[in-house]
């Protein structure tokens, strides 16, 4: 599944009424221009098409200093698109510790689903970003949440080869036999992508390898037929 922001970001068409300064300041970076408008009395929650608000945009675009303003200045940091985005998803994807530190603080919500039922762990852990994962399992994340898809964030996570955030999933009580809405577990994401280092890490953890998909494949099969011989050695000795 692919979420970008950058579809989301489409604001360059923007009209310059006075009602639509505060994004064609927050997308300048000017930090100036912005205080000056929201002194003014410009509302720091409002919305426009899409959903889309001020503190979304300074977070999506990784403008830590903008954020926290409008956050001191009561942004809802909660504050979601119409597909259900909030600013923490932003910075799970773009990969901002800062800012999602600074929300974290704020109260922002860590278990909220987009429209597909990522959480912003999902989008941290499908982007390799290590920092994150933790930070968001530190503070409550729940671990195996389950999108429209029954996929969790360590079915990612192995299937893109973030060994790091593999490791530390399953350190925290991952279920490594989670199966998806297609019975595809962690390991057969490995079996069919080639993700050697990944795949050793998930067999230290006993995964049962007869589970089969909905096609009635093993991961064993799927090594097979994906020409992953190196994968189809370790599972069967792992059997």
């Amino acid at each position: 599944m692919k979420q970008t922001l950058f579809l989301i970001l489409m604001i360059f068409s923007l009209n310059h009424s006075y009602g639509q300064k505060l994004f064609k300041f927050i997308e300048d970076h000017n930090l100036e221009k912005v205080k000056q408008i929201v002194e003014k009395g410009e509302d720091v929650n409002m919305i426009k098409e899409n959903g889309y608000s001020p503190i979304f945009s300074s977070c999506a675009r990784g403008y830590k200093d903008i954020a926290e303003y409008l956050i001191s200045k009561g942004a809802n940091v909660n504050a979601k698109l119409n597909n259900g985005l909030t600013p923490l998803h932003a910075v799970a994807q773009n990969g901002n510790f800062d800012i999602a530190t600074i929300l974290l603080d704020n109260g922002a919500k860590l278990n909220i689903k987009d429209d597909h039922g990522w959480t912003a762990l999902r989008f941290a852990a499908r982007n390799g970003r290590t920092d994150l994962v933790k930070l968001f399992v530190e503070h409550g994340s729940e671990i195996d949440v389950k999108a429209s898809d029954k996929a969790t964030p360590l079915a990612n996570a192995a299937g893109q080869g973030h060994v790091e955030i593999v490791k530390y999933l399953l350190e925290k009580g991952a279920n490594v036999n989670n199966q998806d809405k297609d019975n595809d577990t962690p390991v057969m994401y490995t079996a069919y992508k080639g993700r050697i280092e990944t795949l050793k890490i998930l067999l230290q953890y006993n995964p049962d390898l007869t589970l089969k998909n909905n096609d009635k494949k093993t991961a064993l099969d799927l090594a097979k037929d994906h020409g992953q011989p190196e994968i189809e050695k370790m599972i069967k000795e792992a059997m």
